[in-house]
């Protein structure tokens, strides 16, 4: 379906616009105050990068075990 960069990055734009979009009209319809978990954000903000470290080293460690 996306075979082409310029496909996927039109297709990413757009998929941004959208949601920028989205989120100011909710802004608009809704102008109080937001209040989030502050662990909410560090978990959203780390917990990716640390999944792929917990991927990437348990991968590893199994490649390393089954050549031996």
């Amino acid at each position: 379906m996306l075979t082409s960069k310029l496909t996927l990055m039109l297709f990413t734009w757009v998929m941004a616009l959208l949601v920028s979009i989205s989120l100011r009209v909710v802004g608009i319809i809704h102008p109080q105050p937001f209040s989030i978990n502050h662990f909410l954000v560090w978990v959203l903000l780390f917990g990716p990068s640390f999944a792929f470290l917990i991927y990437f080293w348990v991968r590893r460690s199994f490649s390393l075990n089954s050549s031996i």
